[in-house]
């Protein structure tokens, strides 16, 4: 899982897979500490599918502004700069791991 800085580009970074999960996040977000550990396990089952960029809305917060983020944690999937679909709150490793199956 990649963190996005303030230095990163966020349009490089979709480039360099086909698919990428985008994963909005703050340091002072309960569900967010419970939810890490989660996306961090699927993401490292299903690295062949897709890249995992993990975005602080706080540290980087024109990029959450620029996707629309009202709530985290939000995972985001992204397929060709394109939004495929995204789950706002927490979610059951089951269900993340379904979920990102059915669209990848």
């Amino acid at each position: 899982m990649k963190k996005l800085t303030l230095t990163d580009s966020i349009d490089e970074l979709l480039r360099e897979n086909e698919y990428s999960l985008l994963y909005f996040t703050a340091s002072w977000c309960g569900p967010c500490k419970s939810m890490s550990p989660i996306v961090e396990g699927v993401s490292g089952l299903m690295s062949d599918r897709f890249s995992t960029i993990k975005i602080d809305v706080d540290t980087v917060a024109q990029v959450a502004s620029d996707y629309g983020i009202r709530s985290v944690p939000t995972l985001m999937l992204v397929k060709d700069d394109v939004i495929i679909d995204q789950r706002v709150g927490g979610l059951p490793p089951q269900q993340l791991m379904q979920w990102l199956e059915r669209l990848t």
